[in-house]
């Protein structure tokens, strides 16, 4: 165990999402709203309204939904580029601005705007005829005033906080378009903290503040500029593709009076710091290593059993699966590297003998924020997605075309479509998905979306969602080298494969001619590689590619070019996919894919998303281990409402060889993580955080079964031999011989 105790030190685990946890249902409802006039220049009075789902008890990295109607329509609106980084000539003209704030009222000064360009914003402060008269002074610009330093920084001599003002964007800031109708819907915010952005210092003891700004005409002076009474020169809800635009209707002009008077202040509380343990708690600590599908609920779980000092205390040490039997199963001196783990497929090979005890039910999901652009029609956010397991074949396998430098076509794959969203099965399976002049309606974009974010480490949730698609006829035959319907062809780099895989294999080695950063495989530059599934879904949150793109950091004149992470994207430019877990997906507020789950009688076919619902209909359809016990979805027998990617997480534990007070500490575990309480989805001390399921009956009471077998320590009782009844009486459970045993029929119940 002594390898495992040095793991949970230096365990890296990111602060926030437990608490409550956003949901990544659209139109949630609003907690928040305020409606009021407000003033566009001289020219008008309009009557608008902000709508935001939380601001009570938020998490740092929570993220939240804003909504508001009565805006300007914006003019201009970003491709290829950020809206927040003003250096570029895709300006927005009449962008609302929305900024994490210190205070509860805050002035200009407590809010902090990324990369303000000093040039802009100080020649226009004396175009405003509401400018205080100190503020109208020819390079005024206004400072920043950090909760961490008393002297305010002055960002036009490029003095900036150090978690502020950096390519790496620390969130607290998003310039968004609106619609044509005046209104946006459900734009997501994320929430920081003082241990991410201490700058703004926001916690439990300091208030803070949402404060929106629609940009709008300004009230100009007589000398102002010609541009300040110019109007929008960008075309109307849509793309500025090298048009003229006018810098006074940017988001540079934030924070000028004629747009301040018009903010919207959401105040915020941010909630207490997790519990914690204290220093001088004499009890051992316990710890269970693996499975990052269970981090959510287990430092839920962890924190409540802290508290109690009547529980054992106990520590999850997120880890690869893998690694994770591995420890359980290495001896070390007299101990073993670890006492306990956390796994969805079974530890084999143990000297002592285990139990494998069924602790929590989750998923692995395919997430994504991909915007919709139709001419003449405001952009979206795509709410929905289906993907079939041969889809996901072609993402996992880099089998879309990268055209990239030189209009240089893959050599292999080059007659295949070039992205996800040029694939006619995808249209064919989603077909409200819209296409403009033939190219998909995201296509300034959708180059990026050849790839899909996937975890390099060894994870049980990539091996069961390739396991899914092995066990798909049409997916294990285009795999074996057999050409779709449209003629889209595996890469040869990965035919024959044999899936499942227990992590994602980069392969394809074709290199691009005329790419001046130098040799790096054009496949392999493109797609987006994550360390772990929740790097993976804050790819999405973040909104910044985990691809590398070849840049040119120099001049024109002097060229330095090399391999860098992308700029970031946002709406309406974002093309993102990802593979993480169901828990991070609800967290981090993003919508989840629907997975295939058969065909019907007259050749249709069936999807299912991850809900609790359906993920408990898949446990009742499940293919049982023989020696282990652990089950795993039958995915030749699912009904339309299970869920495929459902993932049972166990607790493999020894039930003999432990010290008398570890086992008896890990049986108080396993009774205490199946108890009603704590196998009840809510926001309370021990309860499942969304993105889980409460286990059945069935599977909490082959829990506790375990337990008293761990407790005693005299060998492992005979593994289970049915899993979860669903209503109907079919069984869940039928008989798997083994690794590559052939799933029989379910059984009766």
């Amino acid at each position: 165990a002594a390898f495992a105790v040095a793991l949970l030190a230096a365990a890296a685990v990111a602060p926030g999402l437990l608490g409550r946890p956003a949901t990544a249902e659209p139109a949630a409802p609003a907690a928040w709203t305020l409606t009021r006039e407000i003033e566009r220049g001289d020219r008008e009075t309009r009557t608008a309204t902000v709508s935001v789902s939380a601001h009570q008890n938020l998490i740092n990295r929570q993220v939240i939904r804003l909504s508001w109607s009565g805006f300007v329509p914006s003019h201009g609106l970003p491709i290829w580029t950020v809206p927040q980084n003003a250096s570029v000539p895709h300006e927005m003209e009449y962008p609302v601005v929305v900024m994490q704030c210190a205070g509860a009222d805050p002035a200009q000064e407590d809010c902090y705007f990324q990369r303000p360009i000093v040039h802009m914003a100080s020649r226009m402060s004396y175009w405003d005829a509401l400018q205080p008269a100190p503020r109208q002074a020819v390079g005024y610009v206004h400072p920043f005033k950090a909760v961490t330093r008393g002297e305010p920084y002055r960002m036009q001599v490029g003095d900036v906080p150090p978690d502020f003002g950096t390519a790496s964007f620390a969130g607290t800031t998003l310039v968004e378009p609106t619609g044509l109708a005046g209104s946006r819907s459900d734009v997501r915010f994320e929430i920081r903290d003082e241990v991410t952005t201490p700058s703004l210092g926001c916690s439990s003891t300091r208030e803070c503040s949402i404060v929106v700004v629609p940009v709008m005409d300004l009230v100009c002076t007589a000398d102002a500029d010609a541009p300040c009474r110019a109007g929008p020169l960008a075309p109307l809800g849509a793309p500025n593709q090298g048009v003229t635009f006018n810098e006074s209707l940017t988001a540079q002009a934030w924070s000028l009076e004629s747009n301040w008077r018009n903010r919207f202040v959401v105040p915020i509380t941010i909630a207490p710091p997790d519990a914690t343990c204290d220093a001088t708690d004499p009890r051992p600590q316990r710890a269970l290593v693996g499975a990052e599908t269970a981090d959510l609920a287990m430092r839920r779980l962890g924190q409540d059993m802290c508290v109690d000092t009547s529980a054992p205390k106990i520590a999850h040490v997120r880890q690869s699966e893998e690694v994770a039997r591995n420890l359980l199963v290495t001896p070390s001196g007299t101990e073993y590297a670890a006492d306990a783990a956390l796994v969805t497929r079974p530890v084999t090979n143990s000297p002592r003998p285990l139990v494998h005890a069924p602790v929590l039910a989750t998923g692995v999901a395919v997430t994504f924020a991909v915007d919709v652009q139709v001419p003449g029609a405001d952009p979206y956010e795509l709410a929905g997605l289906r993907l079939n397991p041969r889809l996901l074949a072609k993402l996992l396998t880099q089998s879309y075309k990268n055209v990239g430098w030189g209009n240089h076509d893959h050599p292999a794959v080059g007659e295949n479509p070039q992205t996800l969203f040029h694939d006619p099965e995808f249209h064919a399976l989603n077909p409200d998905y819209p296409v403009a002049d033939g190219e998909p309606a995201n296509r300034n974009n959708a180059v990026v979306a050849q790839s899909i974010a996937v975890i390099t480490n060894d994870s049980d949730a990539y091996h069961e969602l390739t396991r899914y698609i092995a066990a798909d006829g049409e997916a294990a035959r285009w795999l074996g080298g057999q050409p779709d319907e449209y003629g889209t062809v595996v890469n040869p780099a990965y035919r024959g494969t044999p899936f499942p895989m227990a992590r994602f294999e980069l392969r394809d080695d074709w290199r691009q001619e005329g790419v001046p950063c130098g040799p790096l495989p054009a496949l392999t530059a493109s797609q987006h590689v994550a360390p772990s599934l929740e790097a993976a879904a804050y790819m999405i949150a973040d909104s910044q590619g985990l691809n590398q793109e070849c840049s040119n950091t120099g001049t024109i004149e002097a060229p330095n070019w090399v391999w860098s992470k992308p700029n970031r994207l946002y709406h309406p430019s974002r093309v993102y996919l990802a593979v993480t877990s169901v828990a991070y997906a609800r967290a981090y507020g993003l919508p989840t894919a629907q997975l295939q789950t058969g065909r019907t009688a007259d050749g249709g076919r069936t999807f299912a998303g991850p809900t609790p619902e359906s993920m408990t209909e898949a446990l009742r359809h499940t293919v049982r281990d023989e020696a282990s016990g652990t089950l795993r979805v039958d995915h030749a027998n699912l009904p339309a409402g299970a869920y495929p990617g459902t993932l049972p997480v166990y607790a493999a534990v020894p039930a003999a060889g432990l010290a008398a007070d570890v086992a008896a500490d890990y049986a108080e575990f396993l009774r205490r993580a199946v108890d009603d309480r704590r196998q009840t989805l809510g926001t309370g001390p021990g309860q499942l955080p969304d993105g889980y399921a409460p286990l059945p009956p069935e599977l909490r009471r082959q829990t506790r079964t375990l337990a008293e077998a761990v407790a005693r320590q005299q060998g492992a009782p005979p593994a289970p031999t049915s899993g979860p009844s669903s209503p109907a009486g079919a069984g869940g459970g039928s008989t798997d011989p083994g690794p590559t045993g052939t799933p029989s029929a379910p059984a009766s119940g």
